[in-house]
């Protein structure tokens, strides 16, 4: 009982710890989120509109996977993505530190500063995937719940607006700057988006 109890504790810790790792890594889960939502946005609305354009009877949910599949692809796009672009950049911060130490190249291999170096990495790697594959969700449920082409492209425009709309409070609060125009510039980046994927789908 007594081990139980400590490992639940070690465990909350651990989840704790991570959570908070997570949230510091503002710049990606706001990458991932805006990549997800507006990349899936515009690739389910352009493919039900050419759908709808062409007369295809294809079912919504199919709809719905295939810009789920574009976000999944997105996600992993992004998550390796970052850890090649982190990984280079930690390791020129590490041989520059090295450099002003006036100490060996690789001196630094396997000390603490490298595990904390390898573990942003891993950790942006892990946000901005996550945070893709997470906002990809917001233009593609409407198409896979709701049967009806109507219903579901209004529901997924009005569900991507307020999903914009609060990751333009989000970057505001982490920028400390205006929320409400920080909102607008994230919203109108959707609306120009909406608008190429209607002009792609034939206006239709």
């Amino acid at each position: 009982m007594g081990l139980t109890i400590i490992l639940g504790e070690f465990f909350i810790m651990k989840l704790t710890e991570f959570i908070q790792e997570y949230l510091k890594m503002s710049r990606y889960i706001a990458l991932g989120t805006l990549d997800g939502i507006l990349a899936v946005m515009g690739v389910t609305l352009a493919a039900s509109g050419v759908a709808s354009a062409g007369g295809l009877d294809i079912p919504n949910y199919v709809i719905g996977i295939t810009g789920l599949s574009g976000g999944i692809a997105l996600s992993l796009s992004n998550a390796f993505g970052s850890f090649i672009g982190e990984r280079a950049e930690e390791a020129r911060n590490l041989r520059e530190l090295e450099q002003k130490m006036v100490i060996q190249q690789g001196a630094l291999d396997d000390t603490l500063i490298h595990r904390q170096a390898k573990k942003r990495v891993y950790m942006s790697m892990f946000v901005h995937g996550f945070s893709s594959f997470i906002g990809s969700f917001v233009p593609v449920l409407p198409f896979i719940l709701l049967p009806n082409r109507t219903t579901a492209t209004i529901t997924t425009i009005t569900f991507c607006f307020f999903a914009l709309v609060i990751l333009g409070i989000y970057l505001g609060k982490v920028s400390r700057k205006s929320l409400v125009r920080t909102s607008i510039e994230i919203v109108l980046i959707g609306v120009l988006i909406g608008v190429v994927s209607f002009l792609i789908s034939g206006g239709h």
